[in-house]
């Protein structure tokens, strides 16, 4: 048997060499990757626990208001029940300011025209929660103005606004509404006028599209005359209110 040259006995150790090396660093390489995926699968774990957590967060805050605010209800319903009708008018004046004093919180939260801001901006579920806890209270609170409306004889405009993110006229029929409005303050009345997304799947603004037939938007319920299916000018508006003059 012959010997090994020296120079393939260097081949020969060279490529071994560069085995071992490629070995380890696919060793290495291999460990750092699994490292490199556990972190990062630590820290998508994390911010889920973390998104889950302030979703729950949101969930029970909403649960919480819902119930506070169906409890506050049916006192006062059961209160209400025991009072002659002079005496349920000026309980209900009492309760129709405190309501307004809680809308104030989402008024300042909440953008001015909704139906603009939803048109143009992705919504967060933290809006969402705010936006259904402010359809609560505003139904809440024109379902006690339209009671006062009947039963006391209030100089009162009373109704609710459905629009939609996919309604072409919904942002000029806002500003419709808000030029009924101040003509109506000009002229010493009271307008209570809140806006309802119709796409909302909560069960009293389901049972409100029922009853009064609305289904397509813009539609305005305005002192229980229901108006639906394109843009109204602020003087059918104030038509349909029942209200004696026109607008200038």
């Amino acid at each position: 048997m012959t010997e090994q040259s020296p120079k393939r006995r260097h081949i020969i150790i060279f490529a071994v060499a560069i085995s071992i090396i490629l070995y380890l660093a696919g060793v290495f390489s291999g460990l750092y990757a699994n490292k490199l995926i556990k972190e990062s699968t630590q820290k998508d774990i994390f911010k889920l626990k973390a998104e889950t957590s302030k979703d729950l967060d949101i969930l029970q805050s909403y649960v919480d208001f819902l119930d506070s605010n169906l409890k506050d209800m049916q006192l006062e319903q059961t209160f209400v029940e025991t009072l002659s009708n002079e005496e349920m008018c000026s309980f209900s004046a009492i309760s129709l300011n405190e309501l307004f004093g809680q809308l104030s919180y989402y008024w300042s939260k909440l953008p001015y025209r909704i139906e603009e801001y939803e048109k143009y901006n992705q919504l967060s579920e933290e809006y969402k929660t705010l936006k259904k806890q402010y359809a609560h209270v505003s139904i809440r609170t024109w379902i006690l103005a339209r009671s006062q409306y009947e039963k006391c004889n209030i100089n009162l405009v009373h109704g609710l606004y459905f629009y939609s993110a996919d309604c072409e006229e919904c942002i000029n029929q806002g500003e419709q509404l808000d030029i009924l409005g101040k003509n109506i303050n000009h002229r010493g009345r009271e307008i209570i006028m809140f806006p309802i997304d119709f796409y909302m799947k909560e069960p009293i603004v389901e049972n409100l599209k029922k009853y009064y037939g609305i289904k397509s938007t813009p539609a305005i319920i305005i002192n229980d005359k229901v108006l639906q299916g394109r843009l109204f000018t602020a003087n059918e508006l104030f038509k349909a209110a029942n209200l004696t003059t026109s607008l200038k």
